[in-house]
């Protein structure tokens, strides 16, 4: 499977640990996987133009870095997981960044969906979405961190997904599990 691992994890000793750790797993279970690290000189955020709605559909008006190429990728790719610092409940800067340039992914329409509304998808296949927020935080952030991430993925409508807290790698043993479980095709 062809997986895309973005991460925030640039400078962080323990989001390092976890991205290793992450791609390592992957790579011994066979999986093929091509790992971002996000940053803001390379991913400006979201000015909510919506050029990617109107002008120029599906492609991020903004083409000074990298957000079109990551959301080719991440659109090509059979599953994404992002490795992101929990900070009060959400993702990191760098993170949440990236989530909002992947509206191009999105229509500016708006349809119900499981009884809420959200845009309908662009394209018909979006990845299986694995969200893994780490730090030494609150059982409240934690739980704040998997809705949000739920959330998202209600958003993209992939497959499958999966949100996880950890404080650091070593407790990345006890979802390795459920992580590869998310991976499999047909399950």
């Amino acid at each position: 499977m062809n997986v895309l691992l973005l991460c925030e994890c640039k400078s962080s000793e323990v989001g390092i640990q976890i991205r290793n750790a992450v791609q390592d797993l992957l790579e011994r279970e066979g999986h093929s996987v091509q790992t971002i690290i996000l940053n803001s000189k390379e991913l400006k955020p979201c000015v909510a133009c919506l050029g990617c709605w109107l002008k120029t559909p599906g492609q991020c008006l903004i083409t000074n870095d990298e957000a079109n190429r990551i959301a080719a990728q991440l659109i090509n790719a059979n599953a994404v997981i992002l490795i992101s610092e929990i900070v009060y409940g959400g993702f990191s800067a760098d993170m949440k960044a990236f989530l909002d340039r992947s509206l191009q992914t999105m229509l500016p329409y708006f349809k119900n969906y499981k009884g809420e509304t959200h845009h309908p998808m662009r394209y018909k296949h979006f990845p299986i979405w694995i969200a893994v927020g780490y730090g030494n935080v609150s059982d409240a952030e934690k739980s704040t961190f998997t809705i949000l991430a739920e959330k998202n993925a209600l958003n993209m409508r992939p497959s499958k997904y999966l949100a996880v807290t950890i404080r650091n790698s070593n407790e990345l043993v006890k979802e390795a599990g459920n992580i590869l479980k998310t991976l499999e095709v047909g399950v």
